[in-house]
């Protein structure tokens, strides 16, 4: 059997079998590349997503330790309230105990040396004269001010 070998080669086909391949060999490599792409910006998502919970807790942490130090400031300032309304009702009952009428008495006759009125010592003055206010007369007032009154006679008539 004859073989028909033909030892000329085309190389016009093989150098456009070597630009598909080529062509190839780059979408391949831009698949990839592509899919690095993909992997790091989720990665990055990732990344960034922990940050966000991460600060949250942080936040949520650093509220609730700032909420627990106002109660008890709450509580302290509540406590110390309570004790100074005891300690003015106490002052307030030793006020009283001292300035009450049996004890003003006490020292006006002890200290002072001062002692009730009889009706013996009592004494009336009688006076001569006229104890009933007399007004002054408006005829010498000026211009302006009759205006004045005049206009304070009509803001009060108004109610102003």
């Amino acid at each position: 059997m004859a073989v028909d070998v033909d030892l000329a080669y085309e190389y016009e086909s093989y150098n456009m079998f070597d630009e598909r391949e080529e062509e190839y060999a780059n979408r391949i490599k831009s698949s990839r590349n592509a899919s690095k792409r993909r992997r790091s910006i989720a990665n990055v998502k990732v990344v960034l997503a922990a940050l966000l919970v991460l600060v949250l807790f942080s936040a949520i942490t650093y509220e609730k330790s700032e909420l627990s130090k106002l109660y008890s400031e709450n509580s302290e300032l509540e406590t110390e309230l309570a004790e100074l309304n005891n300690d003015n009702i106490s002052l307030e009952s030793e006020l009283a105990q001292k300035t009450g009428l049996t004890k003003v008495e006490e020292y006006a006759e002890n200290e002072l040396g001062l002692q009730k009125l009889d009706k013996s010592q009592i004494e009336y003055v009688e006076i001569e004269q006229s104890t009933t206010a007399q007004t002054v007369s408006e005829g010498d007032d000026n211009i302006f001010v009759r205006i004045k009154a005049w206009f304070d006679n009509a803001l009060e008539y108004l109610g102003l």
